[in-house]
């Protein structure tokens, strides 16, 4: 009976246990919290997100330069901006993981009890484990232009609102009309599903309002080497879920006090979202980690008057019946007069000491 007991005990887990601990039954990760069905509209919402945001940075920079001119700390309070750089690329990553773990929980358990006598008796105990376990996951990275717009609809173009490039049904003209859709989360000209923090504030507005925080020490109030130039935002978004269950069998009789068998099962499902927004010095911001970005002046312009432009005569053969010979001259070129020429602007220059270390998309821990 007792070969018999371990056998079931351990027969009963075998096929649970095979998906966890063989390559030729894997878990497909879209089967969960986001399945397949669902990855095309929430790609496509994060895309419509992104570009809002990036079309508001972009015109909250123009209407910042020109209000700076006559009202500064005005520019700031209404415009301030997180500057995208238009040639360089934004990434997001999408990552969906699912976890499947079964085993013998601690339940399990042969106790053996056999009467040696009136007063006396003997237990063996057994506690056998195992336990298997099986993670599979996902990665998906795409690039997104940042100088990427919202598409707009021709005026002989009826709105369609299941287009499934578009993320608005009409154009947006003014930025007013641009900040109200950000803020907003259902509406007609919106052509795609929100994503919200918080449960109110759609990512766009949130992204926004993040991108004025960080401008604060860079356009306004520190000046010069006081700046803390805003040069990369990165956000990561993790939902985990986890499920169980838990089964359990008990015999107790005069031999067996008791005979338990205990079984495990769970199921763990990770979904990671990655945003990567870069400015004009993300480079230089990723290499500084390592030391391997610095700064130095350039020098001045050419034909400044720190740096001038000598211009060399043409040689000149000498006359024939005079004495003497003429060389070369050199002569500085005619610069303006002081007053009248402005003095040149030195700025630092950011570079790179060491190309900088590319590394694969990894999977969350």
């Amino acid at each position: 009976m007792k070969t018999a007991a371990r056998a079931l005990s351990i027969g009963l887990l075998l096929p649970v246990m095979t998906g966890c601990t063989s390559l030729y039954y894997v878990h497909d990760p879209q089967a969960g919290v986001i399945s397949a069905g669902q990855l095309p509209g929430f790609l496509k919402s994060i895309r419509c997100e992104l570009v809002t945001f990036y079309e508001i940075e972009r015109r909250r920079k123009v209407a910042y330069l020109l209000l700076a001119k006559t009202s500064p700390d005005e520019a700031f309070t209404r415009y301030s901006y997180f500057e995208v750089a238009p040639k360089l690329y934004g990434a997001f990553t999408v990552e969906l993981k699912v976890t499947d773990s079964a085993g013998l929980g601690a339940g399990t358990s042969e106790d053996f009890k056999r009467v040696l006598s009136p007063s006396s008796s003997e237990t063996v105990h057994v506690g056998p484990t195992l336990s298997g376990q099986g993670t599979y996951d996902l990665i998906w990275s795409f690039l997104l232009r940042q100088d990427a717009a919202p598409l707009a609809i021709s005026s002989d173009e009826l709105p369609n609102p299941s287009d499934r490039a578009r993320c608005y049904s009409a154009p947006i003209r003014t930025l007013d009309d641009l900040e109200a859709l950000a803020e907003t989360s259902l509406g007609d000209p919106i052509n795609f599903t929100r994503i919200n923090v918080n449960g109110q504030k759609p990512l766009a507005a949130w992204l926004r309002d993040n991108g004025s925080l960080m401008s604060e020490n860079f356009l306004y109030p520190a000046k010069g080497a006081e700046k803390a130039e805003p040069a990369q935002m990165y956000y990561s978004f993790a939902v985990q879920v986890i499920g169980g269950i838990e089964a359990k069998y008990s015999l107790v009789t005069v031999s067996w006090n008791p005979l338990a068998v205990q079984g495990t099962g769970s199921l763990q499902q990770n979904s990671n979202l990655q945003i990567y927004i870069n400015g004009p010095g993300s480079a230089y911001a990723n290499a500084a980690k390592s030391g391997s970005s610095g700064f130095a002046t350039p020098k001045p312009e050419l034909g400044s008057a720190e740096n001038p432009i000598h211009i060399a005569e043409p040689k000149k053969e000498p006359d024939k019946g005079k004495t003497g010979t003429s060389g070369d001259k050199i002569k500085p070129a005619a610069r303006e007069p002081e007053a009248t020429r402005a003095p040149s602007i030195s700025r630092e220059r950011p570079y790179l000491l060491a190309p900088n270390a590319v590394f694969p998309p990894s999977p969350s821990q």
